[in-house]
């Protein structure tokens, strides 16, 4: 239930769950994608076809396009929770963006119509920039996202259309391979013109250039023309000033690295240059390539941590990678149906393995790995990033073989006495920190005067700026450090992301182990959030079903027949795992795709397939109850139940259509609303006033009828 769910563009980008797909269409159509893919496919499954980078510069199309009025982080609310580094950014748009906007924080809360006012150098444009944006925006749903610098993908593309169009066909095989794979990774064929040329003032070079590639257009058409004499040579210059050029690869026809599905194979780009003119050799290609595994003693933690996992079974590795050392945690339950096992069989080998690394970190064989992990400890200091932690030491980035993480992921697990909160590890609470930080750099002294005050909180040199610039009411300007008082301490700036990862968010109470090890995991908001003290048994239409599971009604209304979204009490939300910021991908009957996210409130996207599959009508009760990542329905329609008065219509709002009297309705309620299903041993004034708390108002004026009645 906390696996990543297969959500759709249009969940990233909500301004396109409004649109017209005939508005977004010839921005959005792929050759190897279906009609109206953005409100059905799965990103993830999209970014496998065609790439992050034309989808990036689609989205940048529509964004400068479409919408150039909205700010940047409206069309794509989840940049909010992006942390950016100007240095994380490539060039030319970094500079652009350094001489315009100043930082990714102005730059995503701009319009493309201010943006049009900045005056970016010759070398950028919006375009450019708002596509270096939205790559970072869809990066993280590839899986593998790239952790240097971002580039431009609207560059990208121009840059291979150059190539394509400037290539020889007399090339070698191995470039036009090497061409193909780079125009289907980018969907240079796919992407359309970011403008108008006919529109687009061209000064003399531009025309020169667009003039040469129509020329090597005509001469590839028609060879015969090479040979022309100068008068024949003048005309077939004039018509191919006229001709659009046709890129190398469109006349080679497809491309044959495109493989099942039309997805895209890994490429095989030739030999190297040193077998350049050898006898061909047959090299496979594999699916997919990992590292080399590092010599033995070259990186001695490597090898001792190596060693320990190489004794164990597949299970128990596969527990550690998807449970332990990771910032994403697979669902216990989703694991339990992978490997179709018993969710008790698995708990049980989890702790198995932990109880046998923290033996091994006490005993003498792990004590080097013990040492290492106070050592870098006592090295980051109390307040440190994940990049810091990466580069402590030369072993941190490297994987281990027998798991195929880097051994920082393991190290940042066995800081037991650390938190995680927004890409920070500190040994103490953020705020205290932060207040203590404030404290100490008032009266506008230097940097290198507050590192001096900030040593005493165990602030260490590296991290000195970044905890400054993190620290809400806190600026560097001209060497000094100024404290605004004015500004509110929670108002803290997200610190960078690693990896091209977005930040990652504070540990919850319940993010342990049962022996105490902490379990990192990733958000999609950058500002924690209280927890919802309701419970399910306070949470109003929730009720207990005798066999333990609790069943939520949803009064359907015409506009949730039409798709509306279908709002949850946050108890029930929490009931099934739902955490603010967060969704689950819930499976309905018919395999109906539900999504139950928390935005403002918790609420399903779109409850219209189950209701349609139901059958239900305006005025009709649908329960529903959450088993593992499958839920079930129940209709109650309102015309079936005839007149049953006032006892029997409290209790059909509760999902009991049997009959009963007024006592034994009574004890029913209160079981149903009961936390363990026990009875009520209160009066009945005591019950309505209990059920008046939950927001059960129906059920209330139901059940003072039958109470009155009955007096």
């Amino acid at each position: 239930m906390n696996a990543v769910s297969p959500i759709c563009l249009t969940d990233l980008a909500p301004a396109l769950r409004w649109s017209k797909s005939a508005d977004v269409a010839d921005v959005l159509r792929h050759t190897r994608l279906v009609d109206g893919w953005w409100r059905s496919l799965p990103l993830p499954r999209v970014l496998d076809i065609a790439g992050p980078t034309w989808l990036a510069h689609c989205l940048a199309r529509l964004t400068v396009e479409q919408w150039d009025h909205l700010a940047i982080c409206e069309f794509l609310p989840t940049l909010r929770a992006l942390a950016v580094d100007m240095d994380e950014i490539a060039e030319p748009v970094r500079g652009a963006v350094l001489a315009t906007a100043g930082n990714w924080e102005q730059l995503i809360s701009a319009s493309p119509s201010t943006m049009r006012e900045w005056g970016f150098p010759g070398n950028c444009d919006v375009v450019e920039v708002v596509s270096m944006v939205m790559w970072r925006a869809v990066n993280p749903f590839t899986g593998d996202p790239s952790g240097g610098p971002t580039p431009s993908p609207a560059l990208m593309i121009e840059a291979v259309r150059t190539i394509a169009n400037w290539m020889p066909s007399s090339a070698p095989d191995h470039v036009h391979n090497a061409l193909a794979y780079l125009t289907n990774a980018t969907g240079a064929e796919c992407a359309g013109p970011t403008t108008d040329p006919e529109e687009t003032p061209q000064s003399p070079a531009t025309r020169a250039i667009r003039t040469l590639r129509a020329l090597r257009a005509n001469r590839d058409r028609d060879p015969g023309e090479e040979q022309a004499p100068p008068a024949s040579r003048s005309a077939a210059h004039a018509r191919a000033e006229a001709a659009e050029p046709v890129p190398a690869l469109a006349r080679r026809g497809g491309s044959p690295l495109l493989g099942p599905g039309r997805t895209l194979r890994r490429p095989s780009f030739g030999p190297p240059k040193a077998m350049r003119g050898m006898e061909p050799v047959a090299v496979p290609v594999p699916s997919v390539v990992t590292a080399p595994a590092p010599e033995l003693g070259e990186h001695p933690l490597i090898d001792l941590i190596d060693q320990l996992c190489r004794g164990w079974n597949d299970l128990e590795r596969l527990i550690v990678t998807e449970r332990l050392f990771t910032s994403e945690p697979t669902s216990i339950r989703l694991l339990a149906d992978q490997l179709q096992m018993d969710i008790g069989e698995l708990r049980g080998a989890q702790r198995t393995v932990e109880d046998r690394l923290l033996q091994w970190l006490g005993s003498p064989d792990g004590a080097p790995m013990s040492k290492h992990v106070r050592d870098v400890s006592e090295q980051l200091g109390s307040a440190t990033t994940i990049d810091h932690l990466i580069s402590a030491h030369p072993d941190h980035p490297v994987d281990v073989p027998s798991l195929g993480i880097p051994l920082w992921r393991i190290v940042m697990t066995l800081f037991t006495d650390r938190r995680l909160d927004d890409n920070w590890l500190l040994t103490s609470d953020t705020g205290q920190l932060r207040w203590q930080t404030r404290q100490l750099v008032v009266g506008r002294p230097s940097v290198t005067e507050a590192g001096i005050r900030l040593a005493t909180l165990g602030i260490r040199a590296q991290a000195l700026r970044a905890w400054l610039l993190n620290t809400p009411g806190v600026s560097i300007q001209d060497g000094y450090v100024l404290v605004d008082e004015a500004v509110p301490l929670n108002a803290a700036e997200p610190a960078g992301g690693f990896g091209g990862h977005t930040a990652l968010t504070p540990d919850s109470p319940k993010s342990t182990t049962a022996n105490g090890l902490p379990i990192r995991r990733r958000p999609t908001a950058s500002q924690p959030r209280p927890e919802p003290k309701a419970g399910v048994a306070s949470s109003a239409r929730c009720f207990r079903a005798p066999d333990g599971r609790w069943w939520h009604r949803v009064d359907v209304t015409g506009d949730q027949l039409n798709g509306a979204p279908v709002t949850v009490p946050p108890g029930y939300a929490t009931h099934l795992g739902l955490q603010p910021g967060r969704l689950l991908c819930l499976t309905g009957p018919g395999a109906d795709l539900l999504v139950l996210v928390w935005r403002d409130q918790p609420a399903f996207d779109s409850l219209r397939p189950l209701l349609r599959r139901q059958g239900a009508q305006a005025g009709d009760r649908v329960f529903i109850t959450v088993n593992g990542d499958r839920l079930d329905a129940r209709l109650l329609p309102t015309a079936a139940l005839g007149d049953p008065g006032p006892t029997g219509k409290a209790l059909s709002l509760i999902g009991y259509t049997a009959h009963a009297g007024t006592e034994e309705a009574l004890d029913i309620i209160a079981r149903r609303i009961s936390e363990n299903g026990e009875a009520f041993d209160g009066s009945p004034n005591e019950l309505l006033e209990l059920l008046a708390k939950r927001g059960d108002d129906d059920i209330v004026a139901e059940l003072r009828n039958t109470l009155y009645a009955a007096h």
